[in-house]
């Protein structure tokens, strides 16, 4: 890593710790880089639209391909894919950071394993402006989910006020420091969504998001360099069939969290096509 960078990560990182009393922790363990395509269904979908889809989907050919419907579709799509032996994985879009409890509409980890899912998504932006979640709460369901067997998919990244004022590194040391206190950063998928590009059609450059994914990857080397470069760092934010190759191209992007786009079936399987060349 260059010392510049270096340096400047540091500095980052010490202004993030003071601002939450933080704490690095490295943990021995490692995990092999996967390639992922995910679908972020969001609130969308019935039971027979879902099934009309994993019917259609191809497997991913060495990319892990997730599908994360509504709550209620999980199970059913789980029973699906499971009966038609395809190596498709169903994963939840939320999870709560306790196990049990008087939680109204919350859903536990354990439950979400033993229906069957095998990923979660933690910490994405709209949960993060609807439902108010910090920092230490994706930290707290990381662990929740980890603990229950599930893989966190841990959303980052910043609005387009703060990259209007140069705060992106800022902004994302501090979400990964605060995610990350106390876990191993090889159990994890990390998703860089700018939060200026979710929904709006508008994504970054995928020399720009090149460029933030080695500035996270750098940040998890400074966590623990023996396995930051494991770890995958999928890119979110208006993906679409026609920008995924550019992102397929770049080093340090090991896939997409996609929104939209994951809802058509054509549109989804060229996607996970794209990747699948490279994987």
């Amino acid at each position: 890593m260059d010392q510049s960078i270096k340096a400047y990560i540091k500095q980052l990182v010490q202004e993030a710790i003071e601002e939450s009393a933080g704490s690095l922790n490295n943990l021995p363990s490692s995990t092999g880089r996967k390639q992922y395509v995910i679908a972020n269904w969001k609130m969308n979908k019935n039971i027979q639209e879902t099934l009309d889809f994993l019917q259609q989907i191809k497997e991913g050919n060495g990319v892990e391909v997730v599908v994360c419907p509504p709550a209620p579709l999980l199970y059913p799509a789980k029973l699906y894919v499971q009966g038609q032996k395809k190596e498709i994985q169903i994963g939840a879009q939320n999870v709560h950071q306790e196990d049990k409890g008087a939680y109204t509409g919350e859903t536990a980890a354990s439950l979400l394993k033993e229906i069957g899912c095998s990923h979660c998504i933690i910490g994405h932006s709209e949960r993060r402006q609807y439902a108010q979640e910090d920092d230490a709460t994706v930290n707290q369901k990381a662990k929740q989910a980890l603990k229950r067997g599930l893989t966190p998919v841990i959303c980052i990244g910043e609005t387009l006020e703060q990259k209007q004022q140069d705060q992106t590194e800022k902004v994302l040391t501090k979400q990964i420091l605060g995610a990350m206190d106390g876990m191993d950063v090889s159990q994890v998928v990390f998703a860089y969504e700018p939060v200026w590009a979710i929904g709006t059609g508008e994504s970054a450059t995928a020399e720009e998001a090149q460029r933030i994914h080695g500035y996270i990857r750098s940040v998890l080397e400074y966590l623990d360099v023996q396995n930051a470069e494991k770890v995958s760092i999928l890119y979110g934010g208006s993906v679409n069939e026609n920008n995924a190759q550019e992102f397929a191209s770049m080093t340090d992007i090991d896939g997409v969290l996609v929104g939209g786009a994951s809802l058509q079936v054509d549109s989804f399987q060229k996607i996970i096509a794209v990747f699948a060349k490279g994987a």
